[in-house]
């Protein structure tokens, strides 16, 4: 088993609790900047292993495991949100999943985003806005998380839609954009809805 632990066919990987707290000191005396360093630069590390933590404040039982933070929160955030994690306004009268695309739609129409553009998605989740956007815009849209289960999912879920060639997901480092996608390789990017 490696330091990162199991990868499971879903993109969940277990062990991550014991990944996470590495980072911490057991005695919070002892903590040193040499400590919140090391945390930032394992960012990555650092958030996928955190679903313990959520355990701790919600005690759902059906998001019990040894995985990530994101592989645990993905599934309570779909049932809270759908497939758009963000926040809008609504309307009087208008229903939830309307008032999502309606925001993610002004977001487009602000960005002046238009046809045959190729647009980034930081943080994309599982690909909600991104679909939206897509079929809103008629732009190609490349999603990027650090999540692999997000990543998975939000494949799943575009090809459900008929979207595979008009919007891409892969697993990256938002802090490292030019090494994985070269410089000024997008026309727009997206970078929170929230």
């Amino acid at each position: 088993m490696s330091s990162t632990g199991v990868q499971l066919d879903d993109g969940r990987v277990l062990n991550r609790m014991e990944n996470y707290t590495k980072f911490w000191q057991k005695d919070p005396n002892k903590e040193q900047d040499q400590d919140n360093k090391n945390r930032i630069d394992s960012y990555t590390e650092v958030v996928n292993g955190t679903r313990y933590l959520l355990i701790y404040f919600c005690a759902a039982s059906f998001i019990y495991s040894r995985t990530g933070y994101y592989d645990g929160a993905t599934e309570l955030y779909e049932y809270g949100w759908a497939q758009s994690f963000h926040f809008s306004r609504f309307n009087k009268g208008e229903a939830f999943l309307a008032a999502l695309a309606r925001h993610e739609h002004y977001l487009a129409a602000q960005m002046n985003l238009k046809p045959g553009m190729r647009v980034l998605d930081v943080g994309c989740g599982v690909g909600g806005p991104a679909r939206e956007i897509a079929q809103f815009t008629d732009c190609q849209i490349i999603g990027l998380n650090n999540n692999e289960f997000q990543v998975q999912r939000a494949r799943k879920y575009t090809q459900k839609a008929g979207l595979e060639n008009q919007v891409t997901f892969v697993k990256g480092d938002f802090m490292k954009l030019a090494e994985q996608f070269g410089e000024n390789s997008f026309d727009a990017g997206i970078f929170s809805l929230f």
